[in-house]
């Protein structure tokens, strides 16, 4: 369902109805604001949708230019026409129930019940909003306001979209690196397979792996190595490098490739 229809005739305000619907999309959800030339997907039967999205929506915003009232087709006033989509769209709205509120473009004089057909002569009494370029930002402000008086379902729903913005993304559950700056071959896990080293878990320290040379620091069990040594549990690793003591760093290569922490 879309809660708030944007009305607006060709080549009279469109552009200010595109701008419409884009702040009211961002304020309030791309699903919750119909405009006929986003909304009705290709192939659609295109009388039907804007007869539903105008009968189901909560609030109509009639965008009003300086040649609305006026507008010809086919030789004859627009308006006079009951098959002018813009009249239907609006006629529709009121019949539903829907909160109709006319946004006069720039200088567009109010409308006159007198300008009207019978069954538009409501709008004349709506109260407007005005949609001025030099004054956009507050006039689109004060028209999101409007439409959230009109509707409490939108005002709550707009709500809960600033809430979960507002929500600090989770944490990743993967393992961050704190290896800083590193040279040659790096591997950071929590179990490690290396030159034969194999089953390395729980908080092993720091690994350093180089050329081949005997494996040993801290507790030393279970299986085995090319050279009988196997370290599995805590301490460090070290092979061809001198002894580092860290967090879970991984310092790899020769004395004169590593850089002070």
């Amino acid at each position: 369902m879309n809660s708030c229809f944007v009305n607006y005739r060709t080549g009279d305000g469109e552009h200010v109805a595109t701008l419409i619907d884009r702040e009211l999309s961002r304020h309030f959800g791309e699903e919750e604001v119909f405009r006929a030339s986003k909304s009705i997907p290709s192939g659609a039967d295109f009388e039907r949708e804007l007869r539903r999205a105008a009968g189901d929506c909560e609030v109509l915003l009639a965008v009003i230019g300086p040649g609305w009232v006026h507008a010809e087709v086919d030789g004859g006033r627009a308006l006079d026409d009951p098959r002018d989509w813009i009249r239907q769209e609006i006629v529709t709205a009121f019949a539903s129930g829907a909160t109709v509120i006319p946004v006069l473009v720039e200088n567009t004089p109010r409308i006159k019940a007198a300008d009207l057909p019978d069954d538009l002569v409501p709008l004349a009494r709506c109260q407007y909003r005005r949609y001025r370029h030099r004054t956009n930002e507050s006039d689109i402000a004060e028209l999101v306001e409007a439409v959230e008086i009109a509707s409490a379902e939108l005002e709550k729903k707009a709500a809960r979209r600033a809430e979960l913005a507002a929500e600090p993304e989770a944490e990743s559950p993967n393992t961050g690196n704190t290896m800083r700056d590193v040279h040659g071959y790096a591997v950071q896990a929590r179990e490690h397979t290396v030159n034969g080293v194999a089953g390395v878990g729980g908080d092993v320290g720091t690994i350093i792996t180089g050329s081949t040379g005997t494996v040993n620091s801290g507790t030393v069990h279970n299986g085995s190595a090319p050279d009988g040594t196997v370290h599995n549990g805590t301490g460090d690793i070290n092979q061809n490098s001198p002894t580092h003591h860290g967090t879970g760093d991984q310092i790899i290569g020769d004395r004169e490739r590593r850089r002070g922490r």
